[in-house]
């Protein structure tokens, strides 16, 4: 069989021929903690292969440096996690989601980016960001872009796109029966309350009721809005404060009401909204007109406003 010649210009003691063999073979590890626990003091010129397609080469201060495979050589690492010790200019195909990524040096600090181009996350809350990157604000559908001053002083997401006072989701509920009470305080309208969970806490929710109201005698009924709990949308000053008063001066007839407002609840969490009714005196009807049994639907709609 062949044999393998050696070329050397001196004469090697074992250690040195072991030392010679080490620096000029490939080394296989696998990993790179692997070859740290096994070569402690590396000598620049050696070679190793540290899984993943990996080969590096000591290049003294410089440290371990790709030569093939994770990008350096036109190689590209696949796989599910980032290669580890890159070398500027690496490049990285993300098996589990199939993005492409190019490991970057700006002079201060090195990191993945698309490989493809401006990317856009989409997510709740902003990324770290790199330049041209786009962010798509998952809460409120506002666009972003992260962009750097001309100064090169700063660096910050200022908006693209913003959905600020643009529609982001509607519910509503229709009641198609009546309601009728004698409590002199207020009470549920039951059927009129719809639930709506913001997608952001700085928006705001359009709130509108419709109905029809009558009393069994020329008596004042009564409307609130109720969120949560808390009225809202009420007077001040009066010597009593309402969403709307209806005052029925003629038995047996009805007045269409209708309520609009503007709510700021500042919360992410569902937020249930309703109608609620009560009189000075007799019956109050709500969904129909006084004695009279000639009805209306009544109904609640909520829209929320991107803040």
């Amino acid at each position: 069989m062949p044999y393998k010649v050696w070329a050397v210009n001196e004469i090697l003691t074992a250690a040195d021929m072991n030392s010679y063999v080490g620096n000029q073979t490939v080394l296989s590890f696998s990993g790179t903690a692997a070859r740290a626990t096994a070569i402690g003091t590396p000598v620049e010129g050696m070679v190793s292969y540290v899984g993943s397609g990996v080969v590096e080469v000591y290049a003294g201060t410089a440290g371990w440096t790709t030569i093939s495979g994770g990008g350096g050589g036109g190689g590209v690492t696949v796989g599910t996690a980032a290669p580890d010790s890159p070398s500027d200019g690496a490049l990285w195909w993300d098996s589990g989601d199939g993005e492409l990524y190019l490991y970057y040096d700006d002079g201060s600090s090195q990191q993945w980016v698309s490989a493809a181009g401006p990317s856009v996350a989409v997510q709740a809350t902003a990324p770290t960001g790199y330049e041209g990157q786009l962010w798509l604000d998952s809460t409120d559908g506002s666009m972003y872009t992260y962009y750097t001053d001309t100064g090169g002083t700063a660096s910050s997401w200022i908006g693209a796109v913003s959905r600020a006072g643009g529609i982001l989701q509607g519910v509503s509920t229709t009641k198609t029966d009546t309601f009728s009470t004698t409590s002199t305080s207020a009470v549920d309208i039951t059927g009129v309350s719809a639930t709506i969970t913001p997608r952001s806490t700085s928006s705001k929710i359009l709130v509108q009721v419709q109905t029809v109201v009558g009393n069994s005698g020329a008596n004042s009924t009564y409307l609130q809005l109720d969120r949560g709990g808390t009225t809202i949308g009420v007077s001040t000053g009066g010597t009593s404060n309402h969403s709307s008063l209806v005052y029925d001066g003629t038995t047996g007839y009805g007045i269409p009401v209708g309520i609009v407002f503007l709510d700021s609840p500042s919360t992410s969490s569902s937020v249930t909204y309703k109608l609620q009714g009560y009189v000075a005196s007799g019956t109050g009807y709500f969904g129909r007109i006084g004695v009279l049994d000639r009805r209306a639907i009544s109904s609640i709609t909520l829209i929320e406003v991107a803040g």
